[in-house]
């Protein structure tokens, strides 16, 4: 029998069981219930981000589409894309495809459905624009610029200008080509096509003709005068004695009387103060004083020259004997002591020097050019002093003129540039007109023999002083002319213009302009034939100081009309 205590565990046990079985089937029928997978499957962004600018497609619906640059090669566009979270793509986003024609993306959810998007990618249309806006040639001095005619092109170019290798800039519509090139060098000898090239491949041709301008003649401009024709000559004028002539950029320097320099302003030729404080042969400041401190020598002063700079060089007349010096002197400015710049000592037969010329810097580098024949003395022979640092070499190296037995009376030099290797031009009696040589001694080139018969014989064969510049892309030598001789029936005193761009041999009348400085019917001789020119060029501007002995000074402005 059993007692109570048993019946009421045993009563708590079948409680507790039938609670645990309850818990057991409640919590296996929460397994039974999980949360649905998504169903997400949308494309959110489709993006050519290697591109640039990134190219942005439109999404509308299941369409993409996207217009990509002209030149965009679509066969290999990798695109970024963006999806629903949890789904995925196909072809997967950072993967080339093939865009030229339209690519299928599929996205699947993660519950396994799928949308598919048709993706479409164009390329925008070229540009047609094929223009050729401008044509310009910008390395001429003044730059040209073409006239453009609806597909025609005219340039104008400077007389002497090389049109076989003109260079010209180009500017076109925007995203197109041009060929030839812009900046790429053409004959311009006969009309060159140019053909513009739109972006979208079509074209257009334009026809350039480029016109060699005549050569333009020359005018000449008196600054002021002080010549037999115009004015009168100087008061300090000596007869048959002030042979010479230079210019700075504020004075012209006239040799005078032998011994003197006068000083006259650029501006209207008036006399100027000059010559060291000290000088008690000068009280009254008139000149600079020629006279020669540091060795005896024929005739000095003869000639007077400057440098690029202004400083102002005279040198003795010197008939070589091997023993007694040439001497070359320098004053720093027109109130400065003279001093000793070279001394050379000639050797027997050499005439130095009716003339000289001073290129360069004499402050630091420069050459010296000396003819070596004159009056009594027959030579061909041409002395280039080379200054370095300031200082000259009295060694010259000596020139010989192969072809020429003699300079002749009066002869000078110029060379044509500041080069080691430069040209020069040469006249005297012995000439036969005028000339150039190269560096070496050759001829390159003299005035026609035809110029050298009637009038124009006396006013070359005795070219007394020449010089040479050039204008724009013209050459130009300047040379004083004059019958020298007192029984002569033209006396006349001129400076030639004779502009040489052609060719020495091609050199005519009509290239030969002539300015006088005596008047119709001028009686007074230049009894010993002399006289000096020198020019200095300021852009498209010559300025020439001119003298010719017993005639007078001048200076002028040379330009082109």
């Amino acid at each position: 029998m059993k007692n109570n205590y048993q019946i009421k565990l045993t009563t708590a046990l079948k409680t507790f069981c039938l609670l645990a079985s309850f818990l057991v089937f409640t919590a296996c029928g929460d397994d039974d219930e999980s949360e649905p997978l998504s169903d997400a499957k949308e494309m959110l962004s489709f993006v050519f981000a290697d591109l640039s600018p990134a190219i942005t497609a439109t999404i509308s619906g299941t369409t993409v589409s996207a217009t990509v640059p002209f030149g965009t090669d679509v066969t290999a566009l990798t695109p970024t894309v963006t999806i629903s979270q949890e789904a995925e793509v196909s072809p997967a986003s950072g993967q080339a495809e093939d865009f030229s024609s339209a690519v299928i993306y599929t996205v699947t959810a993660a519950d396994g459905t799928q949308a598919e998007y048709t993706v479409n990618v164009s390329v925008e249309a070229g540009s047609s624009a094929k223009e050729l806006l401008t044509f310009v040639f910008e390395a001429l001095d003044p730059d040209v610029t073409g006239v453009i005619t609806d597909n025609s092109i005219q340039a104008d170019v400077p007389f002497g200008t090389d049109l076989t290798t003109l260079v010209p800039t180009i500017t076109i519509s925007d995203l197109a080509s041009v060929g030839p090139a812009s900046g790429a060098a053409q004959d311009f000898t006969s009309p060159v096509n140019y053909t513009v090239t739109a972006q979208d491949g079509s074209t257009n041709v334009y026809a350039v003709t480029v016109t060699e301008l005549p050569k333009p003649g020359v005018l000449i401009t008196p600054v002021w005068e002080r010549t037999r024709k115009e004015g009168g000559v100087p008061d300090w004028f000596t007869v048959n004695n002030d042979r010479d002539i230079a210019l700075s950029s504020d004075y012209v320097y006239v040799h005078s009387n032998n011994d003197k320099i006068r000083v006259l302003s650029v501006t209207d030729g008036t006399d100027v103060s000059a010559g060291f404080a000290d000088d008690d042969t000068n009280p009254d400041k008139e000149y600079i004083n020629g006279k020669e401190n540091f060795a005896t020598g024929n005739l000095f002063l003869l000639t007077t020259a400057t440098d690029d700079n202004g400083l102002i060089f005279g040198g003795n007349l010197r008939v070589g004997n091997g023993a007694n010096p040439w001497n070359l002197y320098k004053w720093n400015n027109k109130d400065a002591t003279q001093e000793l710049f070279l001394s050379y000592v000639p050797p027997t037969g050499f005439h130095v020097a009716e003339n000289l010329s001073v290129v360069g810097d004499a402050t630091n580098n420069a050459f010296i050019y000396v003819p070596t024949s004159g009056f009594g003395t027959a030579n061909n022979k041409i002395l280039k002093f080379t200054v370095t640092g300031g200082v000259a070499d009295d060694t010259p190296e000596v020139i010989t003129l192969n072809g020429l037995e003699n300079l002749g009376n009066a002869p000078d030099v110029w060379p044509v540039s500041g080069a080691a290797d430069a040209n020069f031009i040469v006249a005297g009696t012995g000439v036969g007109g005028i000339a150039e040589y190269d560096n070496s001694g050759n001829l390159v080139g003299k005035l026609p023999e035809a110029l050298n018969t009637g009038k124009d014989a006396k006013l070359f064969e005795f070219a007394l002083d020449v010089a040479y510049f050039e204008l724009g892309l013209q050459k130009f030598v300047l040379a004083t002319s004059t019958d020298f001789t007192a029984s002569a029936p033209d006396k006349a005193g001129n400076l030639a213009v004779i502009d040489v761009t052609e060719g020495w041999e091609n050199v005519e009348s009509a290239d030969i302009v002539y300015y006088a400085l005596t008047p119709d019917g001028n009686d007074i001789a230049n009894g010993n034939g002399t006289g000096g020119v020198d020019v200095r060029v300021n852009g498209n501007v010559a300025t020439v100081a001119v003298w010719i002995t017993n005639h007078g000074a001048a200076l002028l402005d040379i330009t082109l009309e």
